[in-house]
């Protein structure tokens, strides 16, 4: 059911992983900058904002797992699941732009219609690409390799998307529209690499006609993938609601709103120089234990945000780093236990399941995006975030809830599970 030879050159490696830099460039702003800046800076409040991004989430966890479904019933002559890309790609381009460079006055519609287009189409195009990548080898070991090669990438997009309010130093709405131009720029140059010189899958699978609903069941029989999304949802969850509250922490904590591109530039620095030390550390102990060790470091890193005050910049500056360094292994561990447990999966069965596992994945990771538009969001803002400030004790007190308290009671309590409870996906890597 697999080999110890590896299949991917280092150049295939860099054609394959190239789409993840603009894709992931955008993916960050979205997080990150677009919510405070359709709430703040166009006026429409933290509660609207984050009722529109709560409703667009869930309109995608219906739409990721269909087209996953779909995803594994096509084929195309430049391999299987292409098709989905290339029809794709014109709305994620449309999309993308309206959303990060919109009119000077637009309201709730415009917002909710463009963040809808926008999730459909990059979860189209998205999937397809995802999932070539979790089936694509047969080395256990090499998946890990693939999985922090693309998560390398996805730092250099979000690196891009730290660095424009840093270099451009004007509004934030200049800024968007500056990663809206890069993006409608790259995004064409890395899907021509990609369809160019990026492998295919090498092992054949049956075409099958099964409808989605058996392709998701299939999915959720397997106890395996089950326990991983348990895991996977709380440490997403976590991690949404302390990046997409950081730009309210730094400005009303540490009181430094200038600071806000040098932290998530700090953030990212940090997760790039720790994705080679993870890989080396699951060869050594696992990729579950590697995890839970992560989540366990960035549950300490999380409660010394209780410590911050104003000006206190080295001390949030180092937790930055030590955030990145987590939430990089968050990304590149669960991905390649994943395309362990596909494996398997498709060796046993006979038939393509990559996309409806990785677009139930996605959903999960969806789904907690929830939590800060859905929940933080709005109870900050009758707080007052989104007037003057509300910088009070109590008020304070409730943004540090959910920027390090709630994160970090979620992390503690995955990690003893992750640890002791997840044999089966060993297994699952073992069979592979």
């Amino acid at each position: 059911m697999g080999t110890t030879d590896r299949i991917m050159s280092g150049w295939q490696l860099v054609c394959f992983s190239a789409l993840s830099a603009p894709l992931a460039m955008v993916s960050f702003a979205v997080v990150s900058f677009v919510p405070t800046f359709y709430a703040i800076d166009m006026g429409l409040g933290l509660a609207v904002v984050g009722a529109v991004f709560m409703f667009g989430r869930f309109f995608d966890v219906f739409t990721d797992p269909l087209i996953g479904a779909l995803s594994d019933r096509t084929g195309g002559a430049r391999g299987p699941r292409v098709p989905w890309m290339v029809l794709s790609f014109p709305g994620v381009l449309l999309f993308a732009w309206l959303l990060l460079a919109p009119h000077n006055a637009v309201g709730p519609i415009y917002l909710f219609c463009v963040v809808s287009g926008y999730l459909l189409f990059v979860t189209a195009f998205d999937v397809p690409y995802s999932s070539i990548g979790l089936e694509i080898s047969p080395n256990v070991h090499e998946r890990s390799v693939l999985a922090g090669t693309k998560a390398v990438f996805q730092i250099l997009g979000a690196l891009a998307a730290s660095l424009a309010p840093l270099i451009i130093g004007s509004q934030m709405g200049v800024s968007l529209a500056t990663l809206a131009l890069a993006f409608l720029i790259t995004m064409p140059v890395a899907l021509a690499v990609f369809l160019i010189w990026a492998p295919r899958r090498t092992h054949p699978v049956v075409q099958t006609r099964m409808s989605p609903w058996t392709a998701w069941r299939n999915c959720l029989q397997e106890r395996a993938f089950r326990r991983l999304m348990i895991v996977f949802f709380a440490v997403q969850a976590a991690n949404a609601m302390t990046v997409g509250l950081l730009v309210l922490f730094v400005t009303h904590v540490l009181k430094a709103p200038a600071m806000v591109g040098q932290m998530f530039l700090l953030l990212l620095v940090g997760t790039a120089f720790f994705v080679p030390l993870w890989i080396l550390l699951s060869k050594k102990i696992g990729k579950r234990k590697t995890w839970a060790c992560a989540i366990m470091i960035c549950t300490g890193v999380l409660s010394a945000c209780y410590a911050v005050g104003v000006g206190d910049t080295v001390m949030m500056q180092a937790i930055c780093v030590g955030l990145g360094a987590c939430m990089t292994c968050d990304a590149v561990m669960p991905t390649s236990m994943l395309a362990d447990i596909v494996a398997r999966d498709e060796a046993d069965s006979g038939h393509p399941r990559a996309a409806s596992y990785l677009a139930l994945k996605n959903a999960a990771s969806k789904m907690a995006f929830v939590a800060p538009m859905g929940i933080a969001f709005p109870i900050l803002g009758m707080a007052g975030f989104d007037k003057s400030g509300a910088d009070g004790p109590e008020s304070i007190g409730l943004l540090l809830f959910f920027f390090t308290g709630l994160p970090g009671v979620l992390r503690l309590a995955v990690a003893g599970y992750l640890w002791f409870q997840l044999d089966d996906l060993t297994e699952a890597a073992t069979a592979s």
